[in-house]
């Protein structure tokens, strides 16, 4: 199934999801073991990004960056839909909050700072109304 590619449409009917958890950024030159509680990583020069909760990141004690929240964009946008990233961060910093973006397969994934998660939310959603 390939995902939506008219930006208008997505951004007329986007819906965000929080699932109010609590993530962090950390770096590891180790190897380490992937498992369900690890969201996402990614390979660097410098080591492997790993983007997991707060609470895993402490238990396997790396050091992290951060408090914050997954905002999943509920649009199965395809990976060829041009614009979205821009729009959505340019919307979040007007709002004077910062714009963390991942896309996966089925949506968009945009981690802010934990504590203005709401604000984001409705910037993000105050979309829908332009």
């Amino acid at each position: 199934m390939s995902g939506h590619t008219n930006l208008s449409a997505v951004l007329k009917s986007i819906k965000v999801f929080c699932d109010n958890v609590e993530y962090g950024f950390a770096t590891t030159k180790q190897p380490i073991e992937f498992g369900d509680q690890i969201l996402g990583t990614f390979q660097e020069e410098e080591g492997l990004t790993i983007i997991a909760s707060k609470q895993y990141l402490e238990d396997k004690g790396l050091k992290y960056e951060g408090s914050y929240a997954k905002l999943t964009i509920e649009a199965h946008t395809s990976l060829e839909l041009v614009g979205l990233t821009a729009v959505l961060a340019k919307r979040l910093a007007d709002h004077k909050i910062s714009a963390n973006v991942v896309a996966g397969f089925f949506h968009d994934h945009i981690f802010v700072q934990y504590d203005v998660r709401q604000s984001a939310i409705d910037a993000i959603n105050s979309l829908k109304e332009d």
